[in-house]
């Protein structure tokens, strides 16, 4: 079963940078990594024109997209899922899966961002496990500079190795 990790913090505090720095060094290290990303104005594969898109227009409430070598399923949600289920479901032959921007879900390891410039209230929830932040911290738990992607990803195999 796949390792969740969500990053989160406010717009603009860094989050798809630290995930962009994070994915090669764990790639190297031969991790199978996916990114969740949580959007809350939306997104849209079908592109206007595209068949995809065509097929939207003329009543498909579902859209599967397949290659030799990747895939996408486009439908709505009926009904309330945990997205942990569904991440389970979809990315269960993955080791690691980089949750982006999903602050809501309970029981997901977390690490928060706290930029100088951009601010941010440190949560104090369990599943907090540590902090990513260009500032000092008051905290108990390990407090990480941006730029320590190594750091971070040490931080990561600790808890990967306890869950094994």
């Amino acid at each position: 079963m796949a390792f969740l990790l969500s990053i989160v913090g406010f717009s603009n505090s860094g989050k798809t940078t630290l995930i962009l720095k994070l994915l090669p060094v764990l790639k190297q290290k031969g991790y199978n990594v996916a990114v969740a990303k949580f959007c809350p104005c939306g997104f849209n594969l079908d592109h206007k024109g595209k068949d995809s898109w065509r097929f939207s227009q003329a009543g498909s409430r579902g859209i599967f997209l397949s290659s030799p070598d990747s895939l996408a399923l486009m439908r709505p949600i009926k009904q309330k899922e945990s997205v942990k289920n569904i991440l389970y479901k979809f990315f269960q032959d993955f080791d690691i899966v980089l949750m982006e921007s999903y602050s809501q879900e309970k029981n997901i390891p977390t690490i928060q961002i706290i930029r100088k410039k951009i601010g941010g209230e440190i949560l104090k929830k369990s599943n907090v496990l540590a902090y990513v932040s260009d500032m000092d911290l008051d905290v108990d738990r390990a407090v990480f500079h941006p730029d320590d992607i190594s750091g971070i990803v040490r931080f990561i195999e600790k808890i990967l190795a306890v869950r094994r």
